[in-house]
């Protein structure tokens, strides 16, 4: 099993309503696998917690081999607000 280093990038508060206003909470994290030949990869991880204390998570590990553009795909992330259930989709369109 591989170790993984994760670190808090962005956190936001985003309210919306659905009938009433609500609130929830993303967090944007940047995850670093090294593997066994020194060469790290990078993930995203997407924590989303309601005002009523549910949450929802989506933990990605090696989406690329560049930190830079990982830095660049979680910013993307947290400027437009995505959240654990949407995540996969848009990653997997911007890296496709």
């Amino acid at each position: 099993m591989r170790d993984y280093e994760t670190n808090l990038i962005y956190s936001k508060k985003v309210v919306v309503s659905e009938g009433k206003e609500k609130e929830l909470y993303l967090k944007y994290y940047l995850i670093a696998s090294e593997k066994n030949n020194s060469t790290a990869t990078y993930g995203i991880q997407v924590i989303m917690e309601n005002d009523k204390g549910g949450f929802e998570k989506a933990f990605i590990p090696d989406v690329l081999p560049s930190k830079r553009g990982i830095n660049n795909l979680i910013y993307l992330l947290y400027s437009n607000s995505v959240t654990p259930v949407s995540v996969y989709d848009v990653i997997y369109d911007c890296i496709a």
